[in-house]
């Protein structure tokens, strides 16, 4: 297939905001591509050229692609420098220089052509990645060069999502919206777009559902409900329940198979580079030759105690992790096994899961078994919730040890139930919520953003819908670096994903991506905010790197904090 193609599917995209309207014209497109290429399409169109969690980087910033232009245009860099600041879009600055096509560039050549410059490095790496895009350019029409250039720079806003895309093949291939959970659930153990799209293409949903866990590759994290008070925790596991500690730390999936170690985080990213210390106490005290183990990467200092969540973010770098290996310790703390042996475990209980992860572990300064206690007390609960928040805990995860409390990959269920210490206070409550508007400053904030439009995630639509509009909280530092950090994500036009009253209308739309923590007073009812609900007295406590937006609160949990059923 031409990319050709592609490419003015994508310009219809572009002017789409009804996500129904998106996943109509995606299924009908890909009902026209050819088996061998579904796969390839499928990551394109996410702006992809592997699975999010291989982490390819192409390398190529904004200056380079500015040259690749030049070159393939035979123009001066100044000449496209200075349209590209007029326009501020590399991708509209090269369909004005670019077009004069010689041949016909396919799906598969742009595809592997993308790969072969991810796998450059070293002396001149630049040059050769400048080089190959640049008659990547030259062979490309004016309207091909404009998506070339935002995949490369991973700025396609296109409105479309790891879900649209599962939604659409769905209906490419069944005919039938239904089909869409069978690809949600085969996506859950296996994150990887290509794959799913292949395989409904070539086998049907019936070998969708089929699709293993694989050492190696990431399953989505389940996740935990919460409840207002904590008798309800009772009520919702009514038997033994096993409370165990919730650290404040890095959420960590561990693949290991023979010596070769990968850890992935929340968010499915390779952060195998930034524990060496971690790596090492796996290979030695993890006694399983094939398995992948969860836990959590906490801070702690000389004896042990836990430290908070800031200090453990020192270690979030690519550089001079050795000196912070000394400066910042951690200690991984393990309370799942999700595959032994190359067999999946997310089918066994909560309990023989557990008994697994005590066989196989030895104990030691740097990695330990979750901290729990086994019981149908409330009182003998309460009494551990205290002690860890004492100890530098965030609080607890109250797990079912019933027959069915099975490992449920990236659902949020009735198995597991968190209660912080934020919830005991009875004062006040945080939330992980989406910017997807910002407002410019006034006054001394005059130049930023003055304050951001922020959102719940609604999984069954795969929408995002308005909380609230935060702007205390942010220091003068925070402000400016939220500008450079929202301003990739900027568009003038309102993400179809984005659900909004028409009386909210923010300076600025920006494409969900960034995730942060809000403190707030209370839920109301609100008449304005889509979600239904509104957070009074919103504060910014952090940015939440470690989660995508689709792993941010939900409306339903909104909705049963405040005791309305959406």
């Amino acid at each position: 297939m031409k990319f050709a193609k592609i490419a003015e599917v994508y310009e219809k995209l572009e002017h789409i905001t009804s996500g129904n309207a998106i996943r109509e014209l995606l299924s009908k497109f890909f009902k026209t591509v050819s088996h061998n290429e579904i796969d390839k399409v499928a990551y394109l169109t996410l702006g992809q050229i592997a699975p999010e969690y291989e982490n390819i980087n192409l390398g190529i910033a904004e200056k380079m692609v500015l040259r690749s232009i030049a070159q393939a245009s035979k123009q001066k860099i100044e000449s496209v420098t200075k349209e590209y600041k007029k326009l501020g879009d590399a991708g509209l600055a090269a369909q004005k220089f670019v077009g004069k096509k010689r041949k016909d560039l396919t799906i598969l050549e742009l595809f592997y052509t993308l790969q072969e410059i991810s796998r450059i490095s070293g002396e001149k790496s630049q040059d050769k990645k400048i080089n190959i895009l640049s008659k990547l350019l030259e062979n490309a029409s004016a309207l091909e060069a404009r998506y070339i250039c935002r995949i490369v720079l991973g700025m396609l806003r296109l409105g479309v999502a790891n879900m649209t895309v599962l939604d659409s093949l769905a209906i490419a291939f069944t005919g039938d919206k239904k089909a869409k959970k069978k690809l949600q659930d085969a996506y859950n153990v296996c994150p990887d777009i290509g794959i799913i799209a292949r395989t409904i293409a070539t086998k049907g949903t019936a070998s969708v559902s089929k699709i293993p866990i694989l050492n190696g590759r990431p399953i989505q994290m389940m996740l935990a409900q919460r409840v207002t008070k904590f008798e309800e925790i009772k009520q919702k596991i009514p038997g033994e329940i096993a409370a165990e500690e919730k650290y404040d730390g890095e959420r960590v999936q561990a693949h290991k198979k023979g010596n070769k170690i990968i850890l992935y985080s929340r968010r499915m990213e390779k952060i195998t580079a930034e524990f060496p210390e971690i790596i090492g106490e796996i290979k030695t005290n993890v006694n399983s030759k094939d398995c992948i183990i969860e836990g959590e990467c906490v801070a702690v200092d000389a004896k042990g105690n836990l430290l908070p969540f800031q200090t453990m973010m020192q270690r979030k770098r690519k550089y001079d992790i050795s000196t912070y290996v000394k400066k910042v310790p951690v200690c991984f703390y393990v309370f799942d096994v999700l595959n032994l042996n190359g067999e999946s475990t997310i089918k066994e209980t909560y309990p023989k899961r557990r008994a697994i992860i005590e066989r196989i572990i030895k104990e030691t300064k740097k990695i330990k078994l979750a901290k729990r206690i086994v019981s149908s007390n409330l009182d003998d609960i309460e009494e551990f919730f205290n002690n860890t928040i004492k100890r530098g805990g965030e609080g607890i995860i109250a797990k079912s040890c019933d027959n069915y409390s099975f490992y449920t990959p990236a659902k949020r269920g009735w198995r597991w139930i968190k209660w912080k210490k934020e919830y005991a206070s009875k004062l006040a409550d945080t939330f992980d919520l989406v910017i997807v508007g910002a407002f410019l400053g006034r006054g001394k904030r005059s130049g930023n953003y003055g304050a951001v439009l922020c959102a719940a995630y609604n999984p069954s639509k795969d929408t995002f819908e308005t909380v609230c509009k935060l702007g205390s909280g942010f220091t003068d530092e925070q402000l400016k670096e939220l500008s450079s950090k929202l301003k990739k994500y900027e568009t003038k036009i309102k993400p179809a994903r984005i659900v909004v009253n028409k009386l909210i209308k923010p300076d600025f739309w920006i494409e969900p991506a960034i995730v942060v923590e809000v403190l707030g007073a209370e839920l109301t009812i609100s008449p304005i905010h889509t979600a239904g609900l509104a957070i009074r007295f919103p504060r910014f406590i952090r940015y939440r790197q470690d989660k995508k937006p689709e792993q941010a609160t939900t409306n339903k949990e909104l909705g049963a904090l405040f005791k309305f059923k959406k």
